[in-house]
């Protein structure tokens, strides 16, 4: 499998059996029995894409299974390395070098073989996008941070795309989880990073590239030490305890608005479109939503 760049595991769906993994779903999702069956059943039937298998992204596609969606597709062109054991889905000693696009599908679908799976190998090309949006409902922009080329592409399909409603993308830094929205009416992701897609990465480049990132560094550790990382080594380190609380952030905010409860219960809130966000900080014990232009 692992030359092709894309491929499918079917669903084999039992009724009975679906009904029995998400039942306690149901308790969240209406305030009667038919309500709430009515909202899975919009769960179940939706696609959702999730581009990028990493340490957000390929968790994303075991919980969105969990949830009880059906219908994924993936796309990924990485392999594993030790460095991604401490926090991706699939990672260990024995998959190091394998496609993480296939090890998710793989462990999703033994899971959950109720889930149907495109896998995209080839990762998000310009020449992928737009079969990789073709057909979904919601797509979910996990690429690699500093992959602005496969993001700039992805999020053009999306704008081609008649049928996809929104994108949404969470990203840690530190203990700082960061949401943002993309609708056709928003501010594209390019002119949001406002860096070429074509040009190597430099220390320049990569300080542009994250002040719009991450609108908001937090002031541990030293502003020098996130530097090194950020700017001169081109690279976001992560702890293990970020991408989880990302992950489940994402998930319910993507759950909410497709089973179209998000302003249910008069004490909610718009989720803020590009150029805006949200963020959370487990550090400082702080969360926040900022709409609109920030800088």
């Amino acid at each position: 499998m692992a030359s092709n760049s894309f491929y499918s595991f079917p669903s084999e769906y039992d009724e009975e059996l679906y009904w029995a993994r998400v039942s306690r779903n149901l308790g969240w999702l209406g305030d009667t029995e038919d309500e709430a069956r009515a909202r899975q059943t919009t769960l179940r039937d939706a696609v959702v894409g999730v581009a990028g298998c990493g340490g957000i992204g390929g968790s994303m596609v075991d919980r969105l299974a969990r949830l009880g969606v059906l219908k994924l597709r993936i796309a990924d062109l990485d392999t594993f390395e030790y460095s991604n054991i401490n926090r991706q889905l699939g990672a260990g000693f024995g998959t190091i070098g394998k496609s993480k696009a296939e090890v998710v599908a793989e462990e999703v679908h033994k899971m959950a073989p109720d889930v149907a799976i495109d896998v995209f190998t080839g990762g998000i090309t310009e020449e992928s996008a737009d079969a990789f949006l073709e057909g979904c409902d919601y797509v979910l922009d996990e690429i690699e941070p500093y992959e602005v080329k496969a993001r700039y592409a992805l999020h053009r399909a999306f704008r081609r795309s008649e049928r996809c409603k929104f994108m949404m993308t969470a990203h840690v830094y530190g203990n700082r989880t960061f949401l943002w929205k993309w609708t056709r009416d928003s501010m594209p992701l390019e002119e949001l990073l406002n860096v070429p897609e074509d040009e190597e990465m430099s220390p320049e480049r990569a300080e542009k590239l994250m002040s719009r990132l991450i609108p908001e560094w937090p002031t541990f550790p030293a502003d020098s030490m996130q530097r090194y990382w950020l700017i001169e080594r081109a690279t976001c380190p992560i702890i293990p305890g970020a991408p989880p609380m990302a992950q489940g952030l994402l998930l319910d905010r993507l759950m909410l608005e497709i089973a179209g409860i998000a302003e249910q219960g008069g004490d909610t809130m718009d989720f803020p479109v590009s150029p805006g966000y949200a963020m959370v900080d487990s550090r400082t014990w702080t969360a926040k939503s900022v709409q609109g232009r920030w800088w």
